[in-house]
């Protein structure tokens, strides 16, 4: 399934984010295409706020969403010079655009860089797992877990943003709309989280909630 993207927008600029004058963050509306699948890797991106979706084009023309960027992340880095994914925005983002030459000038930057692509790294294996191995509700457990762990709620009971739509979700878990939305249902059930609205899961049990996505099928 593919979604409709804005390809024109007027981004608007903030006051850059580090001593270097080149850095400036620029806000981009949602539904704002980044960089697309087939183009030249001229930059790296680093979100400020907001969410950016990555997702793929197979051969036979279906989407497949590979990752979620709040802020903090990098993305748009490639080893062959040629964006592998789309990106797109899914809320307004701050998001700076940074070239090879101003990173290389930056050791604080490099260093920020090298630990956040690790960790992005490890999260990337976590998920591999939880999308091979795991059944449904743990599928759904981990990705709210992981959403958690974004937004740094490590309190057993906490409120977590979900900007993205269902369909994003299901098409990243690789399992249909259906599916996600009675796993959420479920887990509602259970009383392990609430959902006082489309967009925010409010988790009643953390503990519960990871323990769930952390199990066995």
């Amino acid at each position: 399934m593919q979604h409709q993207v804005v390809e024109n927008f007027t981004p608007t600029f903030v006051p850059p984010i580090t001593k270097t004058p080149t850095h400036l963050g620029r806000i981009h509306p949602e539904k704002t295409p980044l960089f697309h699948q087939g183009d030249p890797s001229k930059y790296f991106y680093k979100v400020r706020s907001g969410v950016v979706m990555t997702y793929r084009l197979l051969k036979d023309s279906q989407r497949q969403i590979t990752g979620f960027c709040t802020a903090g992340d990098f993305l748009g880095m490639t080893s062959d010079g040629i964006q592998h994914d789309t990106a797109i925005t899914v809320t307004t983002c701050n998001i700076v655009r940074l070239t090879r030459a101003e990173i290389q000038a930056d050791k604080e930057l490099q260093q920020e860089l090298f630990t956040k692509t690790c960790l992005q790294l490890e999260e990337a294996q976590d998920m591999m797992m939880t999308l091979t191995k795991k059944s449904a509700s743990e599928k759904v457990a981990a990705f709210l877990v992981m959403l958690a762990n974004r937004q740094k709620s490590e309190t057993n009971e906490a409120d977590i943003r979900l900007p993205m739509s269902r369909q994003d979700i299901a098409d990243f878990l690789g399992m249909s709309i259906e599916t996600v939305s009675r796993r959420l249902t479920a887990l509602k059930s259970k009383q392990v989280i609430g959902l006082p609205s489309r967009h925010i899961v409010h988790i009643f049990n953390m503990g519960a909630l990871k323990k769930l996505a952390g199990a066995r099928s």
